[in-house]
């Protein structure tokens, strides 16, 4: 069998990942933490209107649940979770049915099914549309619900969300093994010695990190070569590394292609980015399949910060036009937002680029402005760690 002779990209591709390796290798969980990692706590008692006010406060991904009982943390709840709960009590408003049920038998709410992404989504027609009596009831529910009531009324418990752990002195190597094997977004960060919990790590955290360090990392490695002939051999290789274009990956790029029409209920753009496509962020395009903008799940903040939950029954563009004026109330957003990516840049620069994106997502277009792929956070996590052995 013929071997297939390694091209210049497949050679700088190997270098890239033996110096990437060393890197997470000899760096901790510790290096990472910022100020930024700080975990936020609430208690179970909190009602879902309290909690949400909190991510629409602090600007946060999660938070932690406090068990009193136990007097330790039981679980971590995420933006996610928020628009799981308020696109439930959404419908359940709409069709009369309580949002948390009694205990007695003729109350007894059957565990809800896991949505998966063969199933469809329940579509809010005009006849559906939620009125102002309805509103009022969904907001009465939200001040009085407490999470835990929410999540014992459907048969779900705080532990569904596991707090995947790793030790602060941990090498980024082994936590990243870690991070892939679970399939999950975040890692809590345990202190060595009092095994308090002093941060969450995110995949963003971690690729920032990455780009701080990486590039003094590797040129300090040849600056520490003792031969100077092997110096001056890998030292070409070595700087090519950062040249690496994202194109390179384009066959797993390419395949990220899920976007909607601009005609598209609310409610299912949110409902198919969680159960169907399961992306942070999807392409919204025109009639003639041209990219208009994206819609991420951060943007879920805005219904409930401003309370337009009729907004959940109005086609994707309105979403859009009300996420652009009130974006374009903060002078210099549109300077540091970066929203687009092309096959030509770097590595490094498509990961730069993701880091100042505001939705954690860039989308590559086409000659004729027609989205083609879209790149969130985990996407570049699993491609620049593809060649990890998860063990």
């Amino acid at each position: 069998m013929i071997k297939r002779m390694q091209s210049k990209e497949d050679i700088i591709k190997d270098q890239y990942m033996k110096t990437l390796t060393c890197f997470l290798q000899d760096s901790t969980l510790y290096d990472c933490l910022s100020i930024n990692n700080q975990v936020s706590v609430i208690d179970q008692s909190f009602s879902l209107y309290d909690v949400f006010n909190v991510f629409i406060e602090t600007h946060i991904d999660e938070v932690l649940f406090w068990n009193p009982d136990v007097a330790y943390y039981d679980g971590v709840f995420t933006q996610t979770d928020l628009i799981r709960i308020i696109l439930k009590c959404y419908q359940n408003t709409i069709n009369g049915i309580p949002n948390v049920w009694g205990n007695s038998k003729n109350q007894v709410q059957p565990i809800m099914e896991e949505e998966d992404e063969d199933r469809t989504s329940t579509p809010v027609t005009k006849t559906q549309a939620i009125g102002q009596e309805q509103i009022n009831k969904l907001l009465i529910d939200l001040r009085t619900i407490s999470v835990r009531d929410w999540f014992n009324s459907y048969g779900e418990n705080l532990h569904q969300s596991s707090l995947v752990q790793a030790d602060m002195a941990d090498n980024l190597n082994d936590a990243m093994k870690k991070i892939l094997k679970q399939g999950v977004t975040r890692i809590v960060v345990i202190d060595t010695e009092s095994r308090v919990i002093v941060g969450i790590l995110q995949q963003k955290d971690i690729l920032a990190f990455l780009v701080k360090g990486f590039s003094q990392y590797f040129h300090l490695q040849l600056s520490q070569k003792s031969h100077k002939i092997e110096v001056r051999s890998e030292n070409q290789q070595q700087s090519e590394q950062h040249e690496l274009e994202i194109g390179y990956f384009s066959d797993t790029i390419l395949q990220l292609n899920a976007k909607l029409p601009f005609d598209t209920n609310v409610y299912d753009v949110f409902y198919k980015l969680i159960y169907v496509f399961k992306r942070n962020a999807i392409p919204i395009v025109d009639i003639n399949n041209q990219y208009l903008g994206l819609i991420d799940r951060r943007d879920f903040l805005f219904i409930l910060k401003y309370q337009v939950y009729d907004m959940l029954n109005r086609q994707a563009i309105d979403l859009l036009n009300f996420i652009r004026i009130e974006k374009s109330k903060y002078a210099g957003f549109c300077i540091c937002n970066k929203e687009l990516f092309h096959m030509k840049q770097t590595v490094k620069e498509v990961v730069e680029n993701l880091l100042l994106s505001s939705r954690g997502s860039l989308v590559c277009l086409n000659d004729n402005k027609e989205p083609i792929s879209t790149l969130q956070m985990s996407d570049l996590f699993k491609i620049c760690l593809d060649d990890i052995e998860i063990e």
